[in-house]
């Protein structure tokens, strides 16, 4: 009786010995393992480099667009800035203007008739100096029409005092630097840089405007 208790205790014994390292195994997640070591499954570590492969490249297109939405705003403030320069400038602009006319309509304005000369002797009778052109201040004209910036006009000294800045309606700001002997009271020639541009221009009734 007891050889037999022992025979099948030693069975019983023997049986859960094999079931156990089953058991073990069964209980792995992953692979083949034991107490101690695991083995990664091939396919789950293709899977995982796939996904860590996608998620890379999705981290570097966030990236671009990123930096492209960074360039784009750049561009568009950049823009956005010269703009308002250049709105700036034209208000500018237009108040200087408004402010000319407002200055000019607060000044001393008279109608003097106008005609035209060059600085050619062939065509306004005046002669050269050392062959240059000189006005009756001095002023050498020979390769220019302006002075400053400003256009040059013949005048009545006793009427409008050389040195006198003007505004001569449809010819421009101008200076008085010459004089002439058919100019007297209130008639001024202007210097044109042609004879035809002289022709052109003619006779005319304008309204000055004293700065």
């Amino acid at each position: 009786m007891k050889r037999t208790s022992f025979l099948f205790s030693l069975c019983i014994a023997g049986f859960i010995f094999i079931l156990l390292p089953q058991h073990e195994a069964s209980a792995a997640q992953i692979g083949i393992g034991t107490e101690k070591t695991i083995v990664q499954n091939p396919l789950e570590m293709k899977r995982q480099a796939a996904q860590e492969k996608r998620e890379q490249a999705e981290a570097k297109k966030q990236a671009r667009l990123k930096a492209l939405a960074k360039q784009k705003a750049k561009a568009e403030q950049k823009a956005k800035v010269a703009q308002e320069a250049k709105k700036e400038a034209r208000q500018v602009k237009k108040q200087s203007r408004t402010q000319a006319n407002a200055d000019r309509s607060t000044k001393r304005t008279e109608t003097f008739e106008t005609t035209a000369y060059t600085t050619n002797p062939e065509n306004n009778g005046s002669r050269l100096y050392n062959g240059r052109a000189l006005t009756a201040s001095g002023y050498d004209v020979t390769n220019t029409i302006t002075y400053e910036g400003r256009r040059i006009v013949a005048v009545d000294p006793s009427v409008v005092p050389l040195g006198t800045k003007v505004h001569v309606e449809g010819f421009g700001d101008a200076i008085a630097l010459d004089t002439g002997g058919a100019i007297r009271g209130k008639i001024m020639d202007l210097l044109v840089g042609s004879k035809q541009e002289a022709l052109e221009w003619g006779r005319r009734q304008v309204t000055v405007t004293f700065e």
